[in-house]
């Protein structure tokens, strides 16, 4: 019985997400001129229909470092000891 209780509540919770997050980016999205969002390859009317979301996109987005790397730390008593010499 809780396994379907908490299922249902997960389906309720994400897809009341889902909503939240297409209202938001239709908002966004409707802010932009026309010559922005066919920048990014959107039209107004993919806009005003809220074409622009696929749920398969955001899902398959692929988690990690995205090839970013940490940013080297420079340690500031050793670049000042360089400098005084």
């Amino acid at each position: 019985m809780e396994n379907t209780f908490l299922a249902k509540v997960n389906n309720f919770i994400s897809s009341a997400f889902e909503k939240i997050a297409i209202s938001r980016t239709k908002q966004a999205l409707a802010m932009l001129d026309d010559r922005t969002l066919n920048d990014i390859g959107f039209t107004r009317q993919q806009v005003i229909n809220g074409d622009f979301f696929n749920a398969k996109d955001v899902l398959d987005f692929p988690a990690g470092s995205m090839g970013l790397t940490k940013p080297v730390i420079q340690d500031n008593k050793k670049a000042e000891n360089k400098e005084a010499a």
